[in-house]
């Protein structure tokens, strides 16, 4: 990949003006921070636009702009066949698919058997045998050419690893691994980022540490977990004081005598490599905040791009701790309620089963943009079989979207949600794609039994 990103980088510093697009989520605006600080560092004239996905009208839109040169990040790698008319450039993490109806010879130095042979200049993990949904993010493959326009912008390194745990790629083990590690390393040298071993539970920086505990669905504890009356009595139990003066205290603000004490307690119920994992602080950034903590750095970004305001997040990135910030807080706050209600319109709905697969159809009740984050929050709760991927699906603008989202362990046992987006595609002329673990698509609204049946069929096939 670094000779894919310094082929990438020559290209950038050749052209006079570029158009830089991204996706919406957090590795998303992660990518685009990157890419557009680095082409400010070189003073490369560019604009940003985000999308929640890359299909044939964003295309000729593009096309129509008649841009020099066109930068996807974390977009780009599942759509090369409808961007034949573009001169572009793609950072991305996605499973790449071959295009049929080439216009240009293949750019990559790569050609492996069993991955798809790529028509543009790409820079993907997976044109070099790795796995894009724990090797490294979009937002990683973006620093990898931010790094070869210029050594000096490893400070950006910090985004890398905002994206890369906001697309959860430290989940598996605990910690980020492969190419992830060497932007870590880049990120601790410059003093972006200091990686500790300490409790994992989102809300560690920001939330009471009665409700970090109460919200915790990795422990599930029985009256716990979803219990707040009961996550207060197991901290007043061991004497820890919830409050200091008006304000309650959050993990942060926890003694390290503190923090020894409730993490045996935690032990006593659930073995500790459940809840214990390598947290990734930005020293840089006031503690106790959002920005402090990698995870819900990237969460206030997905908060942005959920509610079509992915440009306040990018604002942020690029260092915005004024209007912007304020912005986001207030999308953050409003995205928490959001979650909360959509959870329980999901339970509401009620979770089809099918042999292989478990569905949910939500209409208009759950905004498309996170109806999949909703599906894989359920997973550990004890709501949904976590022996089937689940489909959540949602009315868009331009039809149904449908998200699938699985687990770690249906992946090891050969899942590919990717895989079944790429056939709907090609079977319901749709748009999609994604990854072995996360993947979506859209199709129209009478395709929807079909896609299920096919979705149920493909899983069958994977998980014999």
């Amino acid at each position: 990949m670094k000779e894919l990103a310094k082929k990438a980088a020559n290209k950038l510093k050749q052209a006079s003006s570029i158009v830089i697009v991204s996706h919406i989520d957090a590795d998303g605006i992660s990518s685009a921070g990157i890419a557009s600080k680095a082409l400010d560092h070189i003073d490369m004239e560019h604009e940003v636009k985000f999308a929640k996905k890359l299909d044939e009208a964003l295309v000729n839109e593009l096309v129509a702009s008649k841009p020099e040169l066109v930068w996807f990040t974390d977009l780009g790698s599942g759509s090369t066949d409808i961007l034949q008319d573009l001169d572009c450039i793609i950072s991305d993490h996605h499973k790449p698919v071959e295009s049929t109806t080439s216009k240009k010879k293949p750019k990559t130095l790569f050609d492996y058997d069993d991955v798809p042979v790529s028509d543009f200049l790409q820079v993907n993990p997976h044109l070099v045998g790795r796995d894009g949904s724990t090797d490294i993010s979009g937002a990683g493959t973006a620093y990898l050419v931010a790094r070869a326009l210029d050594p000096e912008l490893r400070k950006l390194s910090h985004l890398a690893i905002v994206g890369a745990v906001g697309d959860m790629q430290d989940r598996e083990l605990g910690c980020l691994q492969g190419t992830n590690r060497e932007i870590l390393a880049d990120a601790e040298h410059f003093g972006v980022i200091e990686a500790i071993e300490d409790v994992n539970f989102f809300g560690r920086e920001t939330r009471p540490v009665w409700k970090m505990l109460q919200y915790a669905s990795e422990l599930q504890i029985n009256g716990i977990t979803d219990d707040y009356r009961g996550s207060m009595d197991f901290f007043i139990e061991l004497g820890i004081n919830l409050k200091k003066g008006e304000n309650w205290r959050a993990w942060v603000h926890m003694k390290k005598a503190e923090k020894k004490e409730i993490i045996e307690a935690l032990n006593y119920y659930v073995p500790a490599e459940n809840f214990m994992g390598e947290v990734y602080l930005l020293p840089l950034e006031k503690k106790g905040t959002e920005l402090h903590e990698a995870k819900e750095f990237a969460t206030l970004l997905n908060s942005c791009g959920r509610y079509d305001a992915a440009v306040i997040g990018l604002d942020v990135c690029k260092g915005d701790r004024g209007e912007a910030l304020d912005l986001a807080y207030g999308l953050r706050k409003g995205h928490r309620k959001q979650l909360v209600d959509s959870i329980k319109i999901m339970q509401a709905t009620g979770i089809s089963q099918m042999e292989y697969i478990q569905f949910v159809h939500v209409g208009d009740m759950i905004r498309d943009t996170i109806v999949g984050t909703v599906a894989g929050m359920l997973f550990g709760s004890g709501k949904i079989d976590d022996k089937k991927p689940i489909f959540a699906l949602a009315e868009a603008d331009d039809g149904i979207k449908i998200s699938g989202r699985g687990t770690r362990q249906l992946v090891d046992a050969g899942l590919d949600l990717s895989e079944i987006m790429r056939q709907a595609v090609e079977t319901f002329h749709g748009a999609g794609g994604g990854h072995n673990i996360a993947a979506g698509a859209t199709v129209a609204p009478e395709q929807v039994n079909d896609f299920l049946e096919l979705a149920n069929e493909i899983v069958g096939r994977q998980m014999s």
